[in-house]
């Protein structure tokens, strides 16, 4: 066995990006921790920049802000991905092609009624971005909700969980561009589509109504679930390639399986995993049967991960009944 490999630390899956002509100059992407940080490169108030104000106020701790999508390619660490709806395509594609990171995607302004809100979602499916409407106002304008939704998640970062019914800040009033009954956030979220709901009435306030991908299959429905195996997958990936080093054979194996169980069991522990017991809540194999004789023989190491995940219980059912006088137990 390996002596002392170093234990497995978890990736960051706070950090957010955001792109958009609002941001002067064509340099590198600029890491802000304050949307102050930002206040001297606009003139006056841009969409980009409340997008960034409205990251902060919910949670988030850092961002990177560059002119263009593509620039913000090159920032490993960027977890959520938020652009302007005209970058849509742009932010869609380029989560799917690194797995790494997930879109926040607004939908453009205007949309009246639930038709013309699933009429203007993307086609393609993904389990890499998530869709959020109506537009909120901010600053006197409307704003796309993508930043303070990522704020959420970011301020949060829990990836394992649902981030549901939470309240959004920094918000005017009247806070929405338009408001949203129940009907309409349940026929939304069944076209992949999450609501914002005005629930100032129940004292509520703005809160978030739907946690869905844009991936029909329902095993990547929601986005805690997508976000919890990017974190797996790039934490266990990065923190083992030590192995590249060492010649694959049993000792590897076994340090290996003894690695990254130990930091299945510390996710599990911490409650990210569903599961009595560890054995239900993961397994880990590295050896033989994970691996041909022609993968042993190119030199590649397979290692078979299986985990457990904490589902959502997105929709709340309640059948209420009445005793007759003669039937009261």
């Amino acid at each position: 066995m390996v002596s002392d490999p170093p234990p497995i630390e978890g990736v960051d899956t706070a950090t957010a990006g955001f792109a958009g002509t609002g941001f002067g100059g064509l340099g590198p992407p600029r890491l802000v921790t304050s949307w102050r940080d930002l206040e001297h490169d606009w003139g006056g108030s841009s969409t980009l920049e409340r997008m960034v104000r409205g990251f902060f106020d919910n949670g988030g701790k850092r961002a990177y802000v560059a002119a263009t999508v593509d620039a913000l390619d090159v920032v490993d660490e960027i977890a959520l991905l938020c652009p302007q709806p005209e970058d849509n395509e742009d932010a869609f594609s380029q989560c799917d092609r690194r797995r790494d990171r997930v879109a926040i995607l607004s939908l453009p302004a205007g949309l009246d009624d639930v038709g013309e809100v699933l009429a203007a979602r993307p086609l393609r499916a993904s389990p890499f971005a998530a869709l959020y409407h109506p537009w909120v106002w901010v600053g006197g304008q409307l704003t796309p909700p993508g930043g303070h939704v990522a704020g959420i998640h970011a301020g949060r970062d829990l990836v394992w969980a649902t981030l549901d019914d939470e309240e959004l800040q920094g918000l005017d009033d009247p806070p929405l561009e338009r408001s949203l009954s129940p009907g309409d956030t349940v026929a939304l979220a069944e076209g992949a589509v999450n609501s914002l709901r005005d629930l100032r009435f129940e004292g509520r306030g703005i809160r978030l109504q739907g946690s869905r991908t844009l991936d029909a299959d329902p095993e990547w429905r929601y986005v805690n679930l997508r976000r919890l195996f990017v974190f797996l997958e790039h934490s266990i990936d990065r923190g083992i390639q030590w192995a590249v080093f060492e010649p694959n054979g049993e000792d590897l194996w076994t340090s290996v399986r003894i690695t990254v169980a130990d930091f299945l069991l510390a996710q599990w522990e911490a409650g990210k995993l569903a599961g009595r017991t560890p054995d239900e809540a993961f397994f880990v194999r590295c050896d033989r049967t994970t691996m041909t004789q022609d993968d042993l023989d190119t030199g590649r190491l397979v290692c078979l991960v299986g985990i457990a995940p904490l589902r959502p219980a997105e929709f709340f059912i309640f059948r209420i009944g009445q005793w007759t006088a003669e039937h009261r137990p």
